[in-house]
């Protein structure tokens, strides 16, 4: 089974993953940006862009990216202070 991102956002062929880690008591994020393309009839992710199209949806996609894990830290803090 496949893990899963617990955030995914796609921009044109940009996409943006995050995926949250577990060990020891702590939590950490991992993000992933790629852009997608069709070779055939299959899809694949390259960590190049083209142009100022990608770029600017590879800068949303990082803005968007960076607010979700600002408001994750957010809840895990009030969570904690809850649990205090």
């Amino acid at each position: 089974m496949k893990n899963k991102p617990c955030y995914e956002k796609r921009l044109g062929s940009v996409r943006v993953a995050i995926w949250e880690n577990h060990k020891d008591g702590k939590t950490w994020h991992n993000v992933a940006i790629a852009r997608r393309y069709k070779d055939g009839e299959e899809w694949k992710e390259a960590s190049t862009f083209n142009g100022l199209a990608d770029l600017a949806h590879v800068h949303t996609a990082v803005w968007l990216a960076q607010e979700w894990l600002r408001k994750r830290q957010d809840q895990q803090s009030q969570q904690q202070d809850a649990a205090e």
